[in-house]
């Protein structure tokens, strides 16, 4: 590690503060992390099968507890519990956990995730769990953590070191709790093995328009990030990523949601970016698109995998995948990876950081 830049631990990273990077020259460790997630989730499809086999016994409903980039992992792969196993997966914020311990009974499921598994909620549900005879599941970039150690059955991310905003290992989390879900559904399973390939065209496809959307949100102080039905979730990650990295006020909700209550602050010139899936509901999400612009007067940008004639209105930033929606969400995630970074390198900030993570980590330790 460069020395010039200090290392600040803090529960689930490893922040470096120091250098912008890309200004000095050096390409940022963020844009390498963001290309390595091909392979990182071409190793997890290769290796866990064989852990995927140890795992504990079925349960009624799983519940899969996160905090910050894990949790939006959870809501994600949530998805795929409904599709492909029947179970009703519910995500739940590592600070909810203690309201859980009543209903938490050995007819569950839990799995818990964490880039560290070392984080102070993560220990507070590990043995919660412990104490209640409940098997689960450890989702981990560090297999010898507290997490990894105590867990019935531990899945690593293999994602190697990550500096700074979670974009590798977050994908990660996803695929493996995607690959919990699909294993033994023959279909599933083919969709995540083409996953990685679909990851570098869509980084490639993403490539061409990240400039143009950096550029075009320059100025912008604040964007709402919504996505239709499963993509919800892939929206609160966006949002999570534009505010750890360009500190840009973003707020990301469903598009449901947005309708009821949010839309009545939107004023000219805002944008609104619509994350979607699919043909068969394009309809909804250019519906959405044409009132928010022709009435609210806001800047619609349309994240969809369907490139269609009809959405050459808006700026589009695409991205690939040919499968079930409720494996979409890597995909859909990785052109907000690529304008988190693009931004921070416009705005000179350091992309490899963190503005108060490690200030904040030196005063609230317990709770990091």
């Amino acid at each position: 590690m460069d020395k010039s830049k200090k290392q600040c631990r803090n529960g689930d990273k490893d922040v470096i503060l120091g250098k912008a990077g890309g200004m000095d020259g050096e390409m940022a460790r963020l844009w390498e992390e963001i290309h390595e997630q091909p392979e990182v989730i071409r190793k997890l499809w290769n290796e866990l099968p064989l852990r995927l086999e140890q795992r504990p016994a079925e349960g009624k409903e799983i519940f899969l507890f996160g905090t910050g980039a894990s949790l939006s992992a959870c809501m994600q792969a949530k998805y795929a519990f409904l599709k492909y196993r029947g179970v009703h997966g519910a995500a739940v914020a590592a600070f909810e956990a203690e309201y859980y311990k009543e209903i938490l009974d050995k007819g569950c499921l839990a799995a818990v995730v964490s880039q560290s598994g070392e984080s102070y909620e993560t220990k507070v549900i590990v043995n919660g769990l412990l104490e209640k005879g409940i098997p689960f599941w450890g989702i981990t970039n560090n297999e010898d953590s507290f997490l990894g150690k105590n867990a019935r059955c531990c899945l690593p991310l293999m994602a190697g070191e990550e500096l700074g905003t979670a974009t590798k290992t977050q994908t990660a989390s996803v695929m493996a709790l995607y690959m919990m879900a699909a294993i033994g559904h023959e279909g599933a399973m083919r969709q995540l093995e083409k996953l990685p390939e679909v990851m570098e065209a869509t980084l490639q496809a993403a490539d061409g328009y990240k400039q143009e959307l950096a550029d075009f949100l320059s100025d912008r102080k604040a964007i709402y990030l919504t996505g239709l039905d499963a993509h919800a979730p892939t929206a609160l990650q966006a949002s999570l990523m534009l505010k750890e990295k360009v500190w840009l006020h973003a707020e990301g909700l469903s598009l449901a949601e947005f309708r009821h209550g949010p839309v009545e602050v939107v004023e000219e010139g805002i944008p609104i970016v619509l994350i979607g899936y699919g043909k068969e509901k394009m309809d909804t999400l250019l519906m959405h698109a044409d009132f928010l612009t022709k009435v609210c007067h806001g800047d619609v940008v349309l994240v969809t995998n369907c490139q269609e004639n009809r959405i050459k209105g808006y700026r589009n930033f695409p991205y690939v995948w040919e499968g079930d929606e409720a494996l979409s969400h890597i995909c859909a995630t990785l052109p907000f990876q690529l304008l988190a970074e693009r931004m921070a390198a416009q705005r000179g900030y350091d992309i490899d950081g963190f503005k108060y993570f490690c200030p904040m980590a030196g005063a609230i330790p317990s709770r990091s």
